[in-house]
């Protein structure tokens, strides 16, 4: 018969089930607790879930801004499917394409984290290769026949933001100057999977800088190597220059049919963005300042994973979709919750989480 710990056995107030669940005795709970609820949260650790909320912002907003708009009136999106499962399809591609990514990510790095990061699912015996072959194999077929309703072009370029996946996982982010990039690529790319034809692409633009800065900073405070100065650095700023003028430039390619530009355009457009890209500089900064690397590399991680359902929301309200914008800033204050309480039930306080890019 397991004995709880000391501290239990001596309180004469009986312990309730939702504080052991909670982790306020990480002790008891990791003695009683259910076998499928310690499977379900390993699932969670090792997909990093917590993180896909701002994946799904960038999808939904593609879907919201583009059923706004009649001139993407032969869209799939905006002519075949409901709002309702518009936004579930989309939820479920992006979360297919997350859990694809980190799952996938784990079993390629089982030697490293091994070494290094033996309080992962997979290197601590918690889940087995074989079911992580499973996890990830489901996920990408998720992803996969989440997009079929989006149409051809929809599904051609989820194949392609998987390929991009593997490749990266494979090969990429051991080149600081590939890797960097094609983190920052497979955002922009997923985010069109529900709109191919999508000529607005500033937010795409901002979502492809963002990930491509967050990774930046990751990989200088995780201190790996080869590091990113000289030439890499030069080489990593010339390709995010490029391919910012690819993202731009294929926006502005279809012409005002398409529209690059919201019928709605004004300053406000791109203040609500601006205002809040300033508001995650502020807030990185005052959560890393004197902060250990490897706490401060999670903390980017999280925060900024999070902070793409903000840009969401603003270039909604930028564009007058203000109920939308609403319903976005709502999402992003629950995915918040959600990654907190998450955080801390699966008790990964002192370890970080996050695809690691």
């Amino acid at each position: 018969m397991v004995r709880p710990p000391a501290t239990i056995r001596k309180s004469k107030r009986p312990v309730s089930c939702f504080c052991t669940t909670l982790g306020v005795f990480p002790g008891y709970h990791r003695a009683v607790a259910a076998p499928l609820l310690n499977r379900v949260l390993t699932a969670f650790q090792l997909t990093r879930v917590t993180l896909v909320f701002g994946a799904i912002g960038d999808i939904w907003f593609t879907i919201l801004y583009t059923r706004s708009d009649d001139r993407y009136n032969y869209m799939p999106v905006f002519d075949e499917l409901s709002l309702f499962w518009a936004l579930v399809a989309g939820a479920f591609v992006s979360i297919g394409l997350f859990a694809f990514a980190t799952s996938l990510n784990d079993l390629l790095d089982l030697r490293h984290d091994t070494a290094f990061s033996p309080q992962r699912p997979l290197p601590a015996g918690r889940i087995r290769s074989s079911q992580v072959v499973v996890i990830t194999t489901s996920a990408l077929l998720v992803a996969m026949a989440a997009a079929v309703p989006f149409g051809t072009q929809g599904l051609m370029l989820a194949v392609f933001t998987a390929a991009a996946i593997l490749f990266y996982n494979a090969a990429a982010k051991h080149v600081p100057a590939v890797g960097l990039l094609l983190a920052g690529l497979i955002h922009a790319s997923q985010m069109m999977i529900v709109n191919v034809q999508l000529a607005f692409t500033l937010p795409v633009w901002l979502v492809f800088t963002h990930s491509m800065v967050i990774a930046s900073l990751v990989y200088r405070y995780e201190q790996k190597r080869p590091l990113i100065i000289g030439r890499t650095l030069i080489a990593v700023w010339i390709g995010w220059l490029a391919w910012s003028i690819v993202i731009l430039g294929l926006g502005a390619s279809k012409g005002a049919a398409a529209g690059f530009l919201p019928e709605s355009m004004g300053m406000d457009t791109i203040v609500f963005p601006i205002l809040a890209v300033i508001g995650f500089v502020i807030l990185a900064w005052r959560k890393t300042m004197g902060t250990e690397s490897s706490a401060a590399a999670e903390k980017l991680k999280r925060y900024g994973s999070m902070w793409q359902s903000i840009y969401a929301a603003a270039w909604l309200a930028g564009v007058g979709l203000w109920t939308e914008a609403f319903g976005m800033a709502l999402f992003a204050f629950v995915g918040f919750a959600i990654m907190t309480i998450l955080k801390e039930v699966n008790g990964l306080g002192s370890s970080p989480v996050g695809y690691r890019y």
